[in-house]
């Protein structure tokens, strides 16, 4: 089954607006075994539509469209529909009702009746969120439905509509993914290139800036065997978990180990990525950012002699900084952030993107430290420090099992 999806609207084009509807309808087709082969875009254009749509008609198998189905004369998704079908249009009391019953006392502006229209042939899909219903027609061999651009709305019509009318994809058609931390795309392609999978299964990868999907598609028993083998192939660098942050979490919850952070240049980002995850509590107990020398040795008391001999961006204050902050927040394991993001404060000694790490816990006193020199804007080496201390954390707690 081909399906392609038209997104229409010059707000998108211009820029106005993030198309967010096309990215919903792909994930939730992706969840039941379907694949998007095509996304198109067009203006607020009655000639761009029908060309779009004469195009996808006859191609596809499936084309859901979204957006145009609103009252003003801009809404043009259904116009140019019946245009591209050659049919005309009728009206459709039932939508009619609906659209009376959510204006209820209020007076219905007469441009509302273009919302009552069906195509001949077609079937409009009432809503209960709307004023919009959706349109459903099927041109030459292809289905087309016709649901609102509000995201509420499409999502509303997708999972009531749209999805139930597509029936199960090819049986026994599975996807897998396998999250990779801190590697490259192309890296990550050559070191699978050494290895043979079997051939009914479709690789396809999806760079997430500090992680790498490695996507699966095939039969079921086919998938299987090919993701034992990436795991296998990759080894601590693949992750069960969706991301590094909540894979962080589960290795110290299996561990029953609590966590905390200290952080200076990634001010708190890392306490972020971990509270971000639904049940961070169970195992994170907090963050002090101390971005400031002061609060260094204040707070996580690291001594004025190491600031004075190694500087805040050494590994000797990133030890003192780990077991500082285990002392402080009372927990069973730390890491620490120390470094230089950019873009200015670098040296020959230490450049833009040299970050110190401290790991410490949980046997007392324990702490071990690295240093990484990240490339890439300010932004770039803070999202990779703090990728590196949550698999720092998780390698730490496995026991380089990881």
């Amino acid at each position: 089954m081909r399906i392609e999806l038209l997104t229409t609207g010059d707000e998108v084009l211009d820029g106005t607006i993030v198309d967010t509807n096309a990215g919903h309808i792909e994930r939730q087709l992706d969840a039941l075994g379907y694949r998007v082969e095509r996304v198109t875009a067009v203006r607020d254009d009655r000639a761009e539509l029908e060309a779009a749509l004469r195009a996808i008609t006859a191609r596809a198998s499936v084309c859901i469209t979204s957006g145009g189905l609103g009252p003003t004369d801009d809404d043009l998704t259904v116009d140019a529909l019946a245009a591209v079908a050659g049919v005309d249009f009728e009206h459709d009391e039932v939508a009619w009702g609906h659209i009376l019953a959510r204006y209820g006392d209020r007076p219905v502006p007469p441009r509302n009746r273009r919302q009552a229209r069906r195509p001949v042939g077609g079937r409009l899909l009432y809503s209960e969120v709307g004023t919009a219903p959706g349109v459903a027609l099927t041109v030459g061999g292809c289905q087309v439905f016709c649901v609102p651009g509000v995201p509420r709305e499409m999502a509303w019509h997708l999972e009531r509509h749209v999805l139930p009318a597509l029936g199960t994809p090819t049986p026994g058609v599975v996807r897998r993914s396998v999250r990779l931390v801190l590697i490259g795309e192309s890296t990550a392609e050559e070191k699978l290139a050494t290895i043979s999978l079997p051939p009914e299964v479709a690789v396809g990868w999806r760079a997430l800036d500090t992680e790498v999907e490695l996507k699966l598609r095939g039969p079921e028993a086919a998938v299987a065997v090919a993701e034992a083998a990436v795991r296998r192939l990759f080894g601590p660098v693949a992750i069960e978990e969706a991301d590094v942050a909540t894979a962080a979490l589960a290795a110290c919850q299996r561990a029953g180990l609590s966590l905390g952070t200290a952080e200076s240049c990634t001010g708190g980002l890392v306490g972020a990525a971990l509270t971000d995850v639904p049940g961070a509590s169970a195992v994170f107990f907090g963050s002090v950012v101390s971005y400031a020398n002061s609060v260094k040795m204040d707070v996580l008391g690291v001594p004025e002699a190491v600031l004075r001999a190694h500087g805040a961006v050494s590994e000797p204050c990133a030890a003192a900084m780990a077991l500082g902050a285990q002392r402080a927040l009372g927990v069973d394991v730390a890491v620490s952030i120390t470094g230089v993001a950019g873009p200015g404060g670098g040296s020959p000694e230490r450049p833009v993107g040299t970050v110190c790490f401290g790991f410490a816990g949980p046997a007392p006193g324990q702490v071990r430290t690295e240093t990484r020199h990240f490339r890439g804007d300010r932004s770039l080496v803070r999202r990779y420090a703090v990728a590196f201390a949550l698999d720092g954390v998780r390698r730490e707690v496995m026991g380089g099992k990881a």
